[in-house]
């Protein structure tokens, strides 16, 4: 048989067109779903987050669509150096490269400073208390040593000169005085008036 004839069978016969159709079909179908993959996860196309932080998420928002992504505020803290409001910190974090339609997520200053409970100190020692207390946030000013019968343990906690009672709401960042016992309990105090009278008794 000759390849003119082989050629001529191939393209006129009606199960080879058939399976040559097939193959095309099958092959624009693949060209097609690459391409499409290609455009919906933006091939070799990246953004750079910009910087936002100290920016009102309004603004922020101004600057990210301007680059096609999004924001979402996700969480606040309190910071005494930051404009309130303003972004704190963001994630990705800025000149990270990302995909189109991203969101950054942010993390901004509270407008009001935060506070939390004062727990109860009372008879807790020094370790403990200054370990629980830091861990709420607040700062540790100084130790203050008083008169009191078990050593080493807190009986007072002080803020502007104030002893602050257990519940109080105070802002986080305050800070605070611990009153520890030095071991010694307080000697009680003598009258002396009444002294004086029993002795003038005494002599009488």
């Amino acid at each position: 048989m000759s390849f003119k004839k082989l050629i001529h069978i191939l393209f006129t016969n009606v199960i080879s067109m058939n399976i040559w159709l097939m193959i095309i079909a099958g092959g624009a179908v693949l060209y097609g779903s690459l391409y499409w993959i290609d455009i919906y996860t933006h091939h070799n196309q990246a953004i750079e987050v910009p910087d936002l932080r100290g920016l009102q998420p309004e603004e922020a928002e101004i600057v990210l669509k301007k680059r096609d992504l999004r924001l979402q505020v996700t969480d606040s803290v309190y910071s005494k150096t930051v404009s309130p409001g303003a972004v704190v910190e963001m994630i990705p974090p800025a000149g990270s490269k990302v995909k189109q339609n991203r969101i950054v997520f942010l993390t901004i200053n509270a407008k009001t400073s935060q506070t939390v409970e004062l727990p109860d100190m009372y008879e807790i020692s020094q370790r403990q208390a200054e370990a629980t207390l830091k861990s709420l946030g607040f700062v540790i000013d100084s130790i203050e040593s008083v008169p009191y019968k078990y050593k080493g343990l807190v009986i007072g906690v002080v803020n502007n000169g104030m002893l602050i009672e257990a519940g109080t709401r105070l802002p986080i960042g305050s800070i605070l005085w611990l009153q520890v016992g030095d071991g010694f309990e307080p000697k009680p105090e003598v009258d002396s008036l009444a002294t004086e009278d029993k002795d003038i008794a005494w002599f009488e």
